[in-house]
């Protein structure tokens, strides 16, 4: 059985600390799939991936963006955005985000 949406934004939520610690969105991506998340788009690689549950008029997403921040003859590391928001109806209710660089 499926955690709430209340108790699985806590689960990923909490998911997403170590992940971003360890620079490594694996931990909070297999969280959010636990909890039934399912992820959009075509599944191919992208640079914004989004796993979303609904559940009546509730919706919780798990977002991991990246971006370079890299300029001209200036190597940088990647920027991670990990990104749990509880929606009720189109009102945002809950939102977390950790960012890491890699």
């Amino acid at each position: 059985m499926l955690p709430s949406l209340t108790d699985a934004f806590e689960i990923i939520a909490s998911a997403v600390v170590p992940a971003a610690k360890e620079k490594s969105a694996g931990a909070a991506v297999a969280a959010a799939e636990r909890c039934g998340l399912v992820e959009l788009g075509d599944g191919k690689p992208s640079q914004h991936t989004i796993w979303e549950r609904q559940d009546g008029d509730e919706t919780l997403r798990f977002e991991w963006r990246w971006y370079d921040q890299s300029k001209t003859f200036s190597i940088q590391p990647d920027m991670n955005i990990l990104t749990v928001t509880l929606f009720l109806a189109a009102n945002v209710v809950r939102n977390v985000e950790h960012r890491y660089e890699d």
